[in-house]
C-alpha cells in the first residue's frame, strides 16, 4: 500500500513545475485506478489549503479537484494518530504533521509514503519515504 502526500497533489494542479506536475499527474491517475493507494483527510485539508492560499484557486475550483482526489481510497483521521504523530515526532525530530502522515500510513499498513517532504529512502517506523521526483 502507498500512501501519497499532499505535495504530490499539489504538483498534480500546479502548472509551473510541469516535470513534477507530469510525474504527480500520473501518480494520481494511478491512484484512481487502484485500491493500492491512500490518501488521508489531512492531506485532503492540507491540499484545499494550499491550493487557496499559495495556488490562488477558487473554493469552486478547489472544490472540484477534492472531488477528484475523493475518487482515491481515502481515510478519516483517527485521534489515537495524534499520539502516535507526537511518538513519531520525538523519535525521528519530524514536523507534527510529516509525523501525523507516518502515523496515519503506518496505522494503515502503507509500505511506502510518496513525499518530497521526508528523506528519500528511509524507513520511518516500517514506512519508506520516497521522492517520486527524482
Amino acid at each position: 500500500m502507498t500512501f501519497i502526500d499532499t505535495n504530490v497533489l499539489v504538483y498534480s494542479v500546479d502548472g509551473n513545475s510541469p516535470d513534477k506536475q507530469a510525474v504527480a499527474k500520473s501518480i494520481v491517475a494511478k491512484a484512481i485506478l487502484s485500491p493500492s493507494f491512500l490518501v488521508s483527510a489531512q492531506v485532503l485539508n492540507e491540499f484545499s489549503n494550499v491550493s487557496l492560499l499559495k495556488l490562488k484557486l477558487t473554493p469552486e475550483e478547489t472544490g472540484r479537484f477534492v472531488s477528484v482526489f475523493r475518487m482515491i481510497r481515502s481515510v478519516a483521521l483517527e485521534c489515537e494518530w495524534t499520539t502516535r504523530a507526537l511518538e513519531i515526532k520525538r523519535r525521528y525530530d519530524l514536523q507534527f504533521f510529516d509525523s501525523l502522515l507516518i502515523a496515519a500510513a503506518e496505522a494503515n499498513g502503507c509500505d511506502e509514503i510518496l513525499t518530497e517532504d521526508l528523506n528519500d529512502g528511509q524507513v520511518y517506523c516500517g514506512v519508506m519515504a520516497r521522492n517520486p521526483f527524482r
